[in-house]
């Protein structure tokens, strides 16, 4: 065929043809969270940011890479820069006019005695700055507690006068003191004792430490001079000497320091003494630290009618630096990179955003600003400065969404705290979570330690996500090679997800205020009565004085009283209110029911509201509504309990009785009038905890020996007292428990496979407090064989008890980041969280019929919230407020059944499961326990022992008949052992 006839065909050929379809361009690439996720959280946790610490290079050079990558995507930067300055308070320094110098006045006025600054005295870091000059008060160790029946300021004048007072308290490592021999109390605070010098007109407090504390790991040193958080201005200066420099004061006015303490110690009796001869006159002179820091501030914008409204999506991005203050290990000097706290939070934050601006929701939408806050490993700094100093309006802030350790995502499970904050956000969240592959845990107001709660206070529905904590906690470990960046991506996808459905929702969530319901004290860490009140934190550092309120507890004391979010209280009762510690001692010394007037500033005029307080939301109607509650067992006879009917396993006899140990009938007080036959099973070191095999004739327990050493895990004979060793002698170990599904096993917790040695005791510097040991894991342990892992997970897992029908376990563990109680099968299969609530959840038993559990919980908000998750943080936990609760064995129906606002612990069920037997120190002392019970109604605790020391770990054998239980009766109260009666019902 010729060129050209083909060229004639083929165009008559096409001719015919149909016209092509025109062809779809490309889709767009999906966005790639996994990648992006990856790339932000490895460069911000780089050596190369030398761990971000505020006031660093290495958080400026955070700053400007975060910033390019904001600008980089085409986000508005606010304010035209992008970028809001924080002024930040890092900690405080020598000034120049620092002196000290004491002695009788001829000495004084030829130059003699003049102290050496860093060698012989040193102020502290809460002192106040200013010169002092006065006689000398020795006032022993500045305490003022009346209700013990000791005043160190008895008919003592202070005014004017310099207070030197010794640390701690009398008969400190004396369990018979009137002062807790066993641990610190509230008395030995330092910022107790400066209340109490101020309040008594000193002119100055100087501390020393005793000689009688020279063997108790406080040597004749001075403490480093540290910040000592926000609020801590003393109003006086309070500083710190060595004993020699005490000596040669009071050797001047004829005194001995060796013997004033020793008299105090043995007599328990103040000796306090003026020294009128001797002046001591000085100046504390303390600079603040302070750098500004950046808030990094960048906006996606609205579109039609909503676009004045907005979003925030934040994270913060700073961290601790090489270390120090708030690292788990402050002695070593290294880079802390921070990848999960918060190199993830801010990956996610970052990948939300590129997301959103490739593919912004349609339509009419609110902004979206993405806040990378500063300062918030120093209390909230940089959120905290931006609620007070709004960059958008807060009125028109429908919700903030705070990402804060998002990087160690477990299993899919991803915590959503706060969502309590507004009815609306577990419709909203939980769906999308699904779509990504997550489950959420869902709960929980606003308030927390992280910068949610800036935002919260100020009335914004908040929630945190939050994917765990982990050992690496704030040390040097937190690297990004332990992330699991496809669970950050998919937060980031959530993230950005939720932020565009709340963009683009008609309503907005409705806020909701959290109430006052609270079981626990609200603003006092300790005991002592409940105001209601939520301090701003943001305003701390500020040198006004007084405690600005950010909000208050809706029905509490505070809000009848007519106190609203503005006012700074600057009085309360007697007291001065100058910072936050003040507050916290005044109510400690004020009692539930008291009428004190809160003197408070409002709009620059001071104003005197009276306040009724409480001891917690509640509790008179409890009181007023309860029944009477005798014990609980008093239809049941012996042997008839529903134990034994229940139990599948066989029992002893009726006739059956222990044969091990000694008769110590002589060791019950006349008013037990529960127990008898009682019995001395052990003698020697610390036994306790000791729990009932099935067989109703051995049990469980943990010794440390009297030479000292960690816990391990024992069985015992009843009927012969043989004891032997279960456990593999390594690590420390802790609540054993047989399995009741009849295996022959025992489940315990141990340290072992963290390391063999027996791990540390817990630093008492910050009061009494329990080690969470991160190594503690479950394990399974048959006699003669070796432990076997059951449910690894970082962090603290132990606490295991377990059901007598099928064997059933609970248990407490931090796996998804806060104490919480977990049911699970004895296979590891159906693993279940029960408690949701921020606070301590653990001790837990099931009752006998397996239907409920009982346990024992805290329940802190506000400032105790923040104590109590600081100290978690550390691996600790403070147990001065336990509350007792029941509910059903699937975690629903709670029920409250103690409101003492004490320590109680170890409810175990009375026979017919009507009510619990536990210990608790609500009948006096704070380190006397007795063993009490209370119906499965609540209604009023009733004694069952009267020991005055210590009584706990109450356990029934199956059949009802018996209570095994530990104590210090019958010995000089430095050990406990275990004891054995027959129960009278």
């Amino acid at each position: 065929m010729s060129t050209a006839l083909s060229l004639i065909a083929l165009l008559s050929a096409c001719k015919h043809q149909p016209p092509a379809a025109p062809v779809a361009p490309p889709a767009p690439p999906a966005f790639d969270h996994a990648a992006c996720f990856s790339e932000v959280a490895q460069a911000l946790s780089s050596d190369e940011m030398e761990g971000r610490g505020t006031g660093t290079p290495g958080l400026d050079r955070a700053r400007d890479w975060l910033a390019a990558r904001f600008t980089a995507m085409g986000l508005e930067p606010v304010g035209g820069t992008g970028q809001q300055q924080v002024p930040v308070t890092l900690g405080v320094a020598l000034g120049e006019g620092n002196a000290l110098a004491g002695g009788k006045a001829r000495d004084l006025s030829r130059g003699k005695g003049v102290a050496a600054l860093g060698e012989a005295w040193t102020p502290l870091g809460f002192s106040s700055n200013g010169a002092f000059e006065g006689g000398l008060v020795f006032a022993g160790y500045g305490i003022r507690a009346e209700e013990l029946g000791y005043d160190d300021y008895a008919g003592l004048d202070v005014q004017g006068k310099v207070v030197l007072a010794l640390r701690f308290e009398p008969g400190e490592s004396d369990e018979k003191s009137i002062f807790d021999g066993r641990m610190p109390t509230r008395w030995s605070d330092l910022r107790y004792k400066a209340l109490r010098a101020r309040e008594a007109g000193a002119a100055a407090l100087i501390l020393v430490t005793g000689p009688t504390n020279a063997g108790e790991g406080e040597p004749d040193g001075l403490p480093r001079l540290k910040p000592e958080g926000p609020t801590s201005v003393a109003g006086i200066p309070v500083l710190q000497v060595t004993r020699a420099v005490a000596q040669a004061w009071l050797s001047a006015g004829g005194q001995d320091l060796a013997a004033l303490q020793a008299a105090i110690d043995a007599q328990g009796k103040p000796q306090s003494k003026a020294l009128p001869q001797v002046t001591v006159k000085g100046r504390v002179e303390l600079v603040p630290q302070q750098v500004s820091s950046t808030n990094l501030l960048f906006r996606l914008p609205g579109a039609g009618a909503l676009a004045e409204e907005t979003v925030v999506l934040a994270a913060h991005y700073d961290h601790l630096g090489m270390g120090g203050r708030g690292s788990m290990k402050p002695d070593v000097v290294a880079v802390h990179n921070g990848a999960d706290d918060n190199a993830s939070g801010v990956a996610a934050l970052a990948c939300a955003a590129e997301a959103l601006v490739k593919s912004p929701p349609d339509g009419d939408r609110r902004g979206v600003l993405f806040a990378a806050f500063t300062a918030e490993e120093l209390g909230l700094g940089g959120s905290g400065w931006y609620a007070e100093n709004p960059a958008l309006p807060l009125d028109r802030t429908v919700a903030m969404i705070n990402m804060d350790m998002v990087g160690r995502v477990r299993e899919g499970r991803l915590q959503a705290m706060g969502t309590d904050s507004a009815v609306d956000w577990p419709a909203v969240l939980e769906p999308l979570a699904t779509a990504h592959g997550l489950t959420l845990q869902v709960g929980g107001d606003g308030y927390g330690p992280s910068d949610h709660m800036s935002f919260y206070t100020k009335g914004v529905p908040v929630v945190h996500f939050f994917s765990g904590s982990h050992t690496e906690y704030h040390s040097p470990e937190d690297d990004f090679a332990t992330l699991n960046v496809d669970g950050g991506a998919r937060v980031a996808a959530l993230a950005a997800d939720a932020a565009a459905t709340l963009s683009t929702r008609a309503e907005r969530l409705a806020y909701v205020k959290g109430s006052s319901g609270s079981p626990m004290l609200g603003d006092s860490r300790g005991y002592g009565s409940y105001l209601g009140t939520i301090p701003d934190y943001a305003t701390m550092m500020e040198p006004t004085g007084g405690v600005k309120l950010s909000g208050v507890r809706e029905g509490g004391p505070a809000a009848l009283a007519g106190l609203v979010a503005g006012d700074r209280i600057i009085g309360l009762g007697r007291y001065t209110v100058g910072n936050l510690y003040d507050m916290t001692f005044a109510l400690r010394d004020h009692k539930p029911g008291e009428v004190v007037d809160i003197k408070i500033l409002r709009d620059g005029q001071e104003l005197v509201l009276p306040a009724t307080l409480k001891s917690r939301e509640g509790e008179e109607k409890s009181r007023a509504g309860a029944s009477p509650h005798a014990g609980g067992a008093s239809t049941h006879a012996p042997g008839a309990s529903t134990h034994a009917a229940r139990d599948p396993l066989a029992v002893p006899g009726p006739d059956w009785a222990p044969k091990a140990g000694k008769e110590a009938s002589h060791l019950i007080d006349p008013r037990e009038s529960h127990l008898a036959d009682l019995r001395q099973l052990t003698f020697g070191g610390d036994n306790a905890e000791a729990y009932w095999n099935p067989d109703g004739r051995s049990l469980i327990f943990q010794w440390t020996p009297p030479e000292g050493g960690c816990d391990q895990q024992y069985l015992f004979n009843l009927d012969t007292g043989e004891r032997t060793l279960l456990s593999s002698g390594k690590g420390r170990t802790t609540c054993g428990y047989a399995d009741w599904a009849g295996s022959g096993r025992y489940i315990y917790a141990t340290t072992e496979g963290a390391s063999a040695e027996c791990p540390p005791p817990p630093d008492m510097s910050k009061g009494y407090t329990w080690a969470l040991y991160d190594g503690f894991d479950l394990v399974w342990q048959a006699p003669g064989q070796a432990p076997a892992p059951f449910l690894p997970a970082p962090g603290y897992d132990a606490e295991a008890t377990a059901c007598m029908q099928d064997g059933r376990i609970v248990f407490t563990s931090v796996r998804d980041g806060d104490l919480e109680l977990y049911t699970v099968k004895p296979d590891g299969s159906e693993l279940t969280r029960l408690t949701h609530t921020p606070g301590y959840d653990g001790g837990a038993f099931f009752t006998t019929d397996c239907q409920h559990i009982v346990w024992r919980a805290s329940r802190p908000e506000g400032e105790a919230l923040a104590d109590y998750q600081a100290l978690l943080a550390e691996g600790l936990v403070r147990p001065s407020q336990m509350e007792l609760y029941v509910m059903k064995a699937d975690g629903t129906e709670v029920k409250q059944l103690t409101t003492s606002g004490k320590a109680s612990f170890g409810p175990y069920p009375l026979p017919g499961d009507t009510g619990l037997i536990f210990s608790s120190n609500m009948g006096g002392s704070a380190r006397e326990f007795d063993l009490w019970t209370v119906g499965m109604d609540g209604g009023t605790p009733q004694q069952v022992t009267y020991t005055p020391a210590f009584d706990g770990f109450p356990m029934f054998s199956p059949d009802g008949r018996w209570l095994i239980f530990a104590s210090n009766r019958g010995g000089d109260g430095k050990e406990t052992n275990l004891f054995i009666a027959r129960w009278k019902p």
